[in-house]
């Protein structure tokens, strides 16, 4: 694990944001465009606040989405609405390159036409980590962890819901894979995590490689760094 911790979760927001920023003037120096894939939660909506105010060439960067709930993008629950609202909204990316999961839509098919249109490979996949040890919508326990492929509908049954979500191996052929992980109760999950507890089946989150861990002072409390 590669972590870099900062004090409070808008200093590790802001940190991964500057990362961010310089990852795509490089893609798109080197390549002509950066893609990222964003995740939801919380914690990345302090992320998308600080990105908007950084020098970023917007009309470069192909935004796709790591994972998505069975709702419409109008939905309050929806990945794509709250990315929408706190940094779609505000920044220059052309309608045209926003690709958003159609969770609305019957999710063994949803998940195919995603799978399709992913470019070759991601620069960036942003992910975050439940207290439960989850990435993306990738559960413990849910058949989604073993699925080959790029986009798996993963059925979660303490949620009785499907989810939408990138497969490990997706996930893990990206250029990079970053974690943004802030909060106390995250902290015994990383533990095990760092340590190499319980798995993959466990904890879904130790099936992401060589990452970098984006991580406030409360949820690295219990490493040993």
């Amino acid at each position: 694990m590669k972590v870099l911790v900062s004090p409070t979760p808008e200093a590790a927001a802001r940190l991964a944001a500057e990362h961010l920023a310089r990852a795509a003037a490089s893609a798109i120096a080197e390549r002509g465009n950066f893609s990222v894939a964003l995740s939801g939660g919380s914690t990345p909506k302090l992320m998308y606040q600080a990105l908007r105010g950084l020098d970023i060439d917007w009309t470069h960067v192909h935004v796709y989405f790591s994972d998505e709930r069975s709702v419409g993008p109008d939905s309050l629950d929806s990945n794509y609405l709250s990315a929408k609202t706190e940094l779609l909204d505000h920044v220059g990316v052309p309608a045209g390159q926003v690709h958003r999961i159609q969770g609305e839509r019957d999710p063994v098919q949803a998940a195919a036409d995603y799978a399709a249109l992913l470019p070759a490979q991601l620069d960036l996949v942003l992910l975050g980590m439940g207290d439960d040890g989850h990435t993306a919508s990738l559960f413990p326990g849910t058949e989604g962890l073993q699925a080959g492929g790029r986009v798996v509908a993963n059925w979660v049954p303490r949620l009785e819901t499907w989810r939408l979500s990138f497969t490990f191996a997706e996930i893990n052929a990206a250029r990079e894979r970053w974690l943004l992980v802030t909060g106390a109760s995250k902290a015994g999950v990383l533990r095990e995590v760092h340590n190499g507890i319980d798995g993959l089946q466990g904890h879904p989150v130790a099936g992401v490689h060589d990452a970098v861990w984006y991580l406030d002072t409360a949820a690295a409390a219990q490493l040993t760094l």
